[in-house]
């Protein structure tokens, strides 16, 4: 859809993650149907990155968008994806709402159709500066609020809590 816009000049998709023997016949077919769209030349698939590989793949992306077929309870590539300056655009349920309005690193679409998804994408791609500022404000989240100290202390909270209410 985005591509058919036109909007936005040398636009590509790239597709990160991990793949399984299990996954191969479903990537295969997303990417047969990207071929028969005329859409091969703007795809690049990488899969199974270690740790440095996927901070450099996150690190080339202007926006991050994991459209998940259930309810997401969190999310972790979200975080992921703030820790390497990158705004997200994600569905309008499960934990998204909640971590984006808490951020503003990033925008969220009603998952009616790939066109709201297009719609929610097509503004940060349009602007970078716009998508630099919410990534900007995505790290910022990060480092404030998903550190391992921060984790620590609040499992000493909980312990301590759970200490408190034993007779």
């Amino acid at each position: 859809l985005l591509r058919r816009r036109g909007r936005v000049p040398g636009l590509r998709l790239r597709i990160g993650g991990s793949k399984t023997p299990a996954d191969e016949v479903y990537v295969a077919g997303l990417l047969e149907r990207l071929c028969a769209e005329g859409l091969a030349d703007a795809v690049e698939v990488y899969p199974n990155l270690d740790r440095d590989q996927k901070i450099a793949f996150l690190q080339s992306l202007t926006v991050l968008s994991v459209p998940p077929n259930y309810g997401e309870s969190f999310g972790l590539y979200v975080i992921e994806a703030w820790a390497a300056g990158v705004p997200v655009a994600q569905p309008n349920e499960a934990a998204f709402p909640e971590l984006l309005d808490d951020s503003g690193a990033g925008v969220l679409w009603e998952p009616v159709g790939p066109e709201a998804l297009a719609d929610a994408v097509e503004p940060l791609l349009a602007d970078p500066a716009l998508a630099r500022a919410m990534g900007a404000r995505g790290r910022a989240r990060v480092l404030e609020r998903f550190t391992v100290e921060h984790m620590a202390r609040g499992c000493l909270e909980v312990f301590h809590q759970a200490r408190e209410i034993q007779p």
